[in-house]
This record gives C-alpha cells, structure tokens and sequence, in this order.
C-alpha cells in the first residue's frame, strides 16, 4: 500500500512539473545547428574577421604618407675651415653647436607588392583560423551524437520496461483472481510482484540517468529541455562511402595557402622599394653649411632602397615555408588513412547490425511462443512462477536487445555521415 502511494505521489509530482510545457519534437539537425549557432567557439568567427579587417587597414597604411616631426642638437669637436685666403671673401668658420627642427614627410610610390602580399597573409590567416574553429564546431557533433541517442536508449528501455509491467500486473490480475477461485495456488503470484517492482526499480533509475545526459546536451546545444520533449531518432539512408568532406580537409588547404601567402612575402622583400620625400625645417645652420645664422629650408626627391644580397636568408625562408607544407601533406595523408580505416569499421559494424536485425525477429517469435505456453501453463499450476519468468524475460530480453540494435544501427549510420563529413 506504501508503495503505491509513493508511486502515485511521484506521478502526481511529475505530471505537476510538466504542466503547461509544450510537447516538443527534437531532432538531431536542431541539436546540430544550436550548435553551430550557440556553442561559446562560434563566436570566435565574427572576432577573427575584426582582427582581419585591421590588419588589411594596417597594410593600407603603408601607401599613406608619413608624416614625421625631427629635432636634433649637436656639438661637435672639429668643424671644417677654408684657410685659403681670397681678396675680399670671408669664409666664416661654422660653430660646433647645431641644431635643427624639420617636418618629413614620406610617400611611397611602389613597395615591390610587400604591402599586397601582407594583405594576402591577413585574408589567408583568417581563413585558416575560421577553418580550424570549423574543425572544432563539427567535433562537437560527435559529442552531441552520443548523449542523443543515449536519450534515446533510455526512452526506448523506459517504454518497454513500461510494457512489462503493464502485462505482468495484467497476469498478476489474473492469477489472483485464479487464487480466488482455488485453480491457482497462493505461492504462483509472489514471483510475479517480485518481477514488478524489480522492473519499478530499474524505471526509477532511468529518469536520472536521462536528466544527467539532458543536462550535458543542455551544454553543449545552450538549449533548455523538458521531460516533455519526444527526441527522435533521424531516418538515415546508406551513406555513399566515397565522398569525403570533413572540414579538415578544408583547414588543411587553408594552411597550405597561408604558407603560399608568406612565401610570396618573403620574394618581395627582396623587391626594391621606390619613395618621394620632401623635409621641411629650420636650422642653425640650414643647408648652407657655412652659415651660422638660423635659416628655413626645404628639401624634396625620390629615394630608392634595395637590398640587392642578404646572405641567402631568403632563399632558407622559403626552403622553411616549404618544408612546412611538406609536413601538412603528410599530416593530411594521416588523417585520409584515418578516416578510410573508420569508415571500414563503421561499414562493418552498420553490415553486423544488420544481420542481427534479419535474425532478430525469427528469435523474438520462437521466444514470445515459449512465453506463451509458459503464461497457459502457469494459469494451470503446470508450473511455477519462476519458471514462468523465465520465458517471460528471454522473450522481453529478446524485444528489448531488438529495440536497441534498431537504435545502434541508426547511431552507427549517423556516425559513418560524421566520419565522411556529409549530412545526411
């Protein structure tokens, strides 16, 4: 009588806790685009693009004039003199102490594509980093794959440990009333409410344990469930195992072109660099250097800068460049011999299921015939409770090992569109 109570007060209590919430349908896509929209790691994308758009400004910059305000003072220990006496010319002596202040401003006409090539680095840079963030959002969905269809093994256990209370308490009902009538015996009936509340136990273990894998699901999507939402396993068809298109591959090519992009910045280094210039200032002297009174002056022209030898340093810096893309070469053949090696697993695993499956079936009904038998028999004192569990159980066991590999198989196919990269 207590534990009736204490089930129907949890009945009470769950179906107060569940009132007024919407039943909702959940379907792995929308887990999978909460994901993509949600997770903390989206939201590096729209900061990568900022850090981009300044450093292409920064870049642009290079092509503005410079502006520069100078100042100096110095004292020297020796000034040059004119001791060559001429009639009537006076060559004054320079004074050691000098100073000037000017205004320089600097343009550059053509930096050998130094300045299109940093803008290149910059896009290539981001593209790769947006890639790798990619990489790190579709892992999320092999973590999102498992606690579903956890969520929905324990719905599926849930279910049909309902069913086999439901008809254990119905055969209970009968063999009492067969106790009643003296065709069964007293003893028949103890076995089967031992059965019923060890199958109550096992369900109230289940809402925990679905709670737990909400909660991880509640993380990972920044979604809020209800203990009203119907999760629904997606219909998969076969995957086509010759198509790849894991974002790795895509983060891959990116770093490769970053590479490309440096690569083609270190060549132009070597480019010479063409520039105006015009310095405005004020000095003592000014550009007559044997003035000692303080005078303006101005200055303007072109300059060209090129570093014609650096000891081979470019050359090593593109030897180093290209090694590196040498090694993300191999790092992708790894990961290619990664993936064929899954997808042979998963296509294995998705081939045993599936016979298991066409087998299952033919064992459910030879086991459910047993069971069957064993309910007339027991309604008959032929034989015991026990004995009658047996049956009772193997045929259950039997249906509820289907449901699962139902669900596995389903899992294992999803699994196999996460391996090739392609949504199903």
């Amino acid at each position: 009588m207590r534990r009736a109570l204490v089930l129907v007060a949890i009945a009470v209590l769950s179906i107060l806790s569940i009132k007024g919430q919407e039943t909702r349908t959940i379907t792995l896509q929308m887990l999978y685009d909460a994901v993509e929209q949600n997770h903390p790691i989206s939201g590096i994308n729209p900061l990568l693009d900022s850090l981009k758009n300044l450093q292409i400004k920064n870049a642009n910059a290079s092509y503005l004039p410079k502006v520069d305000v100078n100042a100096s003072a110095s004292w020297q220990s020796d000034v040059t003199e004119v001791n060559i006496p001429f009639p009537g010319v006076t060559i004054p002596t320079p004074d050691r102490d000098q100073y000037r202040l000017s205004l320089d401003v600097g343009q550059i006409i053509w930096d050998g594509g130094v300045t299109s090539a940093r803008k290149e680095i910059a896009i290539a840079q981001a593209e790769a980093e947006k890639s790798s963030v990619r990489t790190e959002l579709y892992s999320l969905k092999d973590r999102v794959n498992e606690v579903y269809f956890s969520i929905i093994l324990i719905d599926v256990t849930q279910k049909q440990l309902e069913l086999m209370r439901t008809e254990l308490a119905s055969r209970l009902e009968s063999l009492e009333a067969g106790v009643n009538n003296g065709v069964v015996l007293p003893s028949a009936i103890a076995g089967i409410k031992a059965e019923i509340i060890r199958l109550e136990q096992k369900m109230m273990e289940l809402p925990s344990r679905k709670k737990s894998m909400i909660s991880l699901l509640e993380s990972l999507t920044q979604l809020d469930f209800y203990a009203t939402d119907n999760f629904v396993p997606p219909i998969v068809n076969e995957a086509n195992s010759s198509k790849l298109n894991r974002p790795e591959l895509l983060t891959f090519t990116s770093q490769k072109s970053l590479f490309d992009a440096r690569s083609s910045l270190v060549s132009k280094k070597r480019m010479p660099i063409i520039s105006a210039f015009v310095s405005s200032g004020y000095g003592k002297p000014g550009l007559n250097m044997l003035s000692n009174e303080w005078n303006p002056y101005l200055m303007a022209g072109a300059r060209l800068t090129w570093n014609i030898w650096d000891w081979n340093t470019t050359n090593r810096e593109r030897e180093q460049l290209s090694i590196q893309k040498r090694v993300i070469d191999q790092r992708l053949q790894a990961f290619e011999q990664g993936i064929e090696s899954a997808v042979k697993s998963s296509d294995n695993q998705i081939e045993t299921l599936t016979k298991q499956l066409e087998l299952d079936s033919e064992i459910i009904e030879l086991l459910y015939d047993v069971k069957r038998k064993s309910e007339s028999q027991l309604a008959n004192g032929v034989i015991s409770s026990t004995e009658y569990l047996a049956d009772f159980n193997a045929a259950a066991r039997a249906k509820l090992d289907m449901e699962y590999r139902k669900i596995l198989l389903n899992k294992e196919k999803v699994k196999l569109y996460y391996i090739l990269g392609i949504d199903f």
